[in-house]
C-alpha cells in the first residue's frame, strides 16, 4: 500500500529548527519514494510505500507539526482503469 502523508509545520522559529535537527538525525520513513517540499516552507508531502503506517516516525515528528493527512493510494494502473469503466458503466443514469 501507498501512502501519501502532507504535513504543515507548526509555527515559530524555534519549531523549525528542532523539526530540520530530528530530521537530520532520523531522516525519512522506511519505504520513502518521495518528498516534496511545499513552496511556502511549511508544507512537506511525502509518498511512502508500506504495509504498515510508520507509527515511530509519525510520533517522533508529531510535535512539530500543526496539521497532518494521511491517504491510502493506488497506482492508476491498468487493473484500476478497468475498474473505474466497469464501475461507471453500472452507474444509474
Amino acid at each position: 500500500m501507498k501512502y501519501v502523508t502532507t504535513v504543515r509545520l507548526a509555527p515559530g522559529v524555534e519549531n523549525v529548527k528542532k523539526a530540520f535537527e530530528v530530521f537530520g538525525k532520523v531522516g525519512n520513513a522506511e519505504g520513502t519514494q518521495a518528498l516534496y517540499a511545499g513552496t511556502d516552507g511549511k508544507t512537506f508531502i511525502t509518498v511512502v510505500e508500506s504495509d504498515d503506517p510508520d507509527m515511530v516516525t509519525a510520533a517522533t515528528y508529531a510535535p512539530f507539526f500543526e496539521s497532518t493527512t494521511i491517504m491510502p493510494v493506488v497506482d492508476v494502473d491498468d487493473a484500476w482503469i478497468n475498474a473505474m469503466v466497469t464501475a461507471i458503466a453500472n452507474m444509474d443514469g
